[in-house]
């Protein structure tokens, strides 16, 4: 590991791509001193994500990544009951979305911060030693450092979170367990140029949501369900998925899950509308604030926390009471991001019986789930 800048301004902490593209804003045209900081013991699942298209024009520094990043346009859902023939989808003329991989989006960005000459650290120990009115002090591995303030993006030790005011854990009902499986896309049907994104809404009658993303080389079969709900097995709930995939068609009659290759995570659906975004000294975004829409939505709502994060931390670092002139950073998510991750209406079981029946309910509920609309306007 490279030895670390002495006093650097700002401490960006966590692998998630909006850790990275908070540290590239930092550090673009300013003269600060940024240190990006991998946690140890980070654990990096490689996925296929669903990405917004609006993320590319969030900052002139993502449009690059639009035409380097390989991926499958997709125009839409299908919702899928779990008995056919029910069934409806919203298939639009323009691309409502891209799939592509977690880590291919994480290097991209990564790669803007190398580029805006941001510090990076991957060290074997990572700890705070002290946080007080005098400010900071982070031992990187050999080093002490004593940054002015730090932006999270990961998961910390218990102790070092509650140094910051971190609480013990998210409240009761945000986090959801996400299980997924990834399929050769040879065992899914064709869908064409304009490929949809198979969704239930009710798998199993319980309210649980699933997902195939159709990706460029592979599918990946999801599900979700509340942490503090799941009562049934994720292999289980994954099995139910493939079994209306084939009754629908959208997989091969023989597909089958093999339970050896899952992956599970934890992920704070909607937690930042339950969490506070300020600790001492500390803007949390990304996953640590809780960014994910209701939807699932992962790489969009995490980077834009992490351009008002930037945003808000070079003003604070000019002003005499940094922890005061960080509150701001509340105020312009909820104002504007926080509508966004509340996602569809949560009265959607009134709902569901519309979206097989009506096709103006249909699109609305697809371009909230793919784009972050309301279901409801005027």
């Amino acid at each position: 590991m490279a030895k670390v800048t002495e006093h650097p301004d700002i401490l960006v902490l966590g692998e998630h791509p909006a850790a990275y593209l908070a540290a590239a804003l930092l550090k673009l045209k300013s003269k600060l001193r940024v240190v990006h900081c991998c946690i140890p013991e980070e654990r990096t699942v490689e996925r296929l994500v669903l990405v917004n298209p609006k993320l590319f024009t969030l900052h002139e520094l993502l449009k690059p990544l639009e035409r380097k990043l390989e991926c499958k346009q997709v125009y839409g859902a299908q919702f899928l009951a779990d008995e056919p023939p029910t069934r409806s989808e919203h298939r639009s003329k323009a691309s409502l979305g891209a799939v592509m991989s977690y880590k291919e989006i994480r290097d991209g960005i990564k790669a803007i911060a190398a580029k805006q000459e941001v510090e990076f650290a991957n060290p074997k120990q990572l700890r705070i030693n002290r946080l007080d009115e005098r400010g900071l002090e982070v031992a990187v591995g050999s080093d002490l450092i004593h940054p002015k303030a730090l932006v999270l993006a990961g998961k910390l030790a218990a102790d070092q979170e509650k140094m910051i005011g971190l609480p013990d854990a998210w409240e009761a009902g945000v986090l959801h367990r996400y299980t997924f499986v990834k399929l050769k896309t040879t065992k899914a049907t064709d869908m064409g140029n304009r490929a949809l994104v198979p969704m239930s809404l009710d798998l199993g009658g319980k309210m649980r949501w699933a997902w195939m993303l159709p990706g460029p080389k592979t599918v990946q079969i999801a599900v979700e369900q509340p942490v503090v709900q799941s009562t049934v097995r994720p292999a289980d709930l994954l099995e139910h998925w493939v079994t209306v995939l084939r009754r629908h068609g959208v997989l091969e009659a023989d597909t089958r899950v093999s339970v050896e290759h899952i992956e599970s995570m934890d992920l704070p659906f909607a937690g930042a509308l339950a969490h506070e975004g300020v600790a001492n000294r500390t803007l949390l975004v990304g996953p640590a604030g809780g960014f994910y829409a209701a939807t699932g939505e992962d790489i969009y709502p995490n980077c834009w926390s992490a351009i008002f994060a930037a945003d808000v931390l070079k003003k604070a670092l000019k002003e005499p009471h940094l922890q005061d002139a960080l509150q701001p950073y509340r105020y312009r998510w909820r104002t504007t991001l926080g509508e966004h991750l509340r996602g569809p209406q949560q009265n959607l079981r009134f709902l569901l019986p519309l979206v097989y029946r009506n096709q103006v309910m249909a699109t609305r509920l697809a371009e909230a789930i793919l784009l972050g609309k309301s279901v409801v306007r005027q």
